[in-house]
């Protein structure tokens, strides 16, 4: 398992695919922090939030499908 750098090993990184498109994340399922790629750092991180109101959606988990644990 990869742990999520900002919730102090609390929280697990999954890979995900945003439903109705080929956009795969990696998202933590403590603080929902993103990243694009399995480079998990601080610096490369961005906000589920905003992915989402980008492509138009809700920031839910149910919009997300094939949610595996890295």
């Amino acid at each position: 398992m990869i742990y999520c750098p900002f919730c102090d090993g609390q929280g697990v990184i999954y890979k995900a695919k945003i439903k109705n498109s080929d956009v795969q994340i990696y998202i933590c399922d403590e603080c929902d922090t993103v990243w694009k790629d399995q480079k998990i750092s601080k610096d490369s991180s961005l906000r589920f939030e905003d992915i989402m109101k980008s492509l138009g959606l809700q920031p839910k988990w149910s919009e997300l499908v094939e949610v595996d644990k890295l």
